[in-house]
C-alpha cells in the first residue's frame, strides 16, 4: 500500500464520497509513503513471504497525518503512527482502528463502533488537503 488518504466520520453508512466533503465532521487519516529503508525491509519480508507468509501477516508501520475536520474548520496535522496488518485486517492507530473487511471504525480501548470510513481518491484527495493548509504550518 502506497501513499493513501482515509476518510473517517461518525455515520451508520460506509461514506462515498467522490472526493472530500465540504461543511461536515470527519477524520482524515493520510497514509504516508514508508521511508527508505522501511521499503527495503519491505522487499525482505516478501522474498522471506516465499518460504513464509508470517511475517507479511503481521504488519509494518507507517507515518501518518492526522486531521479533524469540523465543518470548515481543520486541524493543523497531528503526527501519529498507524499500524497496517494482513491479518486481522487492521489499520490501527493510537486510539482508532479501520477494520479494511467491513470499512468499520473502532474504537481500539473497546472495540465498539465509532462509525464508518472509506478511501479516498489520492490526487484530488491532496489538492483539497493543500488548500486547507496553506494558511496551516505543516508539522
Amino acid at each position: 500500500m502506497c501513499e493513501v488518504i482515509v476518510l473517517c466520520e461518525e455515520t451508520q453508512t460506509v461514506p462515498s464520497y467522490p472526493g472530500i466533503p465540504e461543511n461536515h465532521e470527519f477524520v482524515l487519516y493520510h497514509l504516508k509513503t514508508r521511508t527508505f529503508w522501511s521499503q527495503i525491509s519491505t522487499i525482505w519480508e516478501w522474498f522471506i513471504a516465499n518460504f513464509s507468509s508470517a511475517a507479511l501477516a503481521q504488519g509494518h508501520d507507517r507515518p501518518v497525518w492526522k486531521y479533524t475536520v469540523t465543518l470548515d474548520s481543520w486541524t493543523s496535522p497531528q503526527i501519529v503512527n498507524a499500524w497496517i496488518a494482513l491479518e486481522p485486517p487492521l489499520l490501527t492507530f493510537a486510539d482508532t482502528a479501520v477494520d479494511r473487511s467491513n470499512q468499520a471504525w473502532l474504537n481500539v480501548a473497546n472495540g465498539t463502533s465509532i462509525g464508518y470510513c472509506q478511501r479516498l481518491p489520492l490526487w484530488e484527495s491532496l489538492e483539497t488537503i493543500t488548500q486547507h493548509s496553506n494558511t496551516e504550518k505543516q508539522p
